[in-house]
């Protein structure tokens, strides 16, 4: 079994809900809200639907951000650059950067919680990418923005 195109998330990443963050396994069936952006890029919630497997055993990777959070995806799987384009998982390379849900503006300076002068870039860096076996991997939709939240924080697209 295998619908996959654009959209596979692995069945253990968490998607962010009004709830907390969920496993995508566990919104199978359901319709549910989740985070997403709109194209004004306000951060709102709007209802996930359509949730459901689409491979089994499927090649996926995991990526680690620079806040040392991950999440594991298929290499389809679009991503949204911190410019609002999209790219593949399959083609993240360290450095990238991810469009956030929240996130100092770019050019604030804060410190760290190490506390370490830093001056935000308004985005999350890629830190590393990796194959990371196979999982259920699961597609879904998104009523009007076609995007959700990974509790990762990186925002992603859906089927539209």
């Amino acid at each position: 079994m295998s619908d996959l195109r654009s959209c596979g998330v692995a069945a253990d990443t968490k998607i962010e809900t009004p709830e907390g963050p969920m496993t995508i396994r566990a919104c199978a069936g359901k319709a549910i809200p989740v985070l997403t952006r709109d194209a004004n890029e306000q951060v709102l919630f709007r209802m996930m639907q359509d949730v459901r497997k689409v491979a089994e055993s499927h090649p996926v990777l995991r990526i680690t951000l620079e806040n040392g959070d991950s999440f594991r995806v298929a290499p389809e799987q679009l991503l949204c650059r911190a410019d609002a384009s999209v790219v593949a998982a399959a083609e993240v390379e360290p450095g990238t950067e991810l469009l956030p849900a929240f996130h100092y503006p770019r050019g604030y300076e804060y410190q760290t919680d190490a506390g370490a002068p830093r001056v935000s870039t308004g985005a999350l860096a890629v830190s590393t990418i990796a194959p990371d076996g196979t999982a259920d991997v699961y597609a879904l939709g998104v009523h009007q923005t076609a995007s959700f939240f990974l509790a990762a924080g990186v925002l992603c697209r859906a089927e539209d």
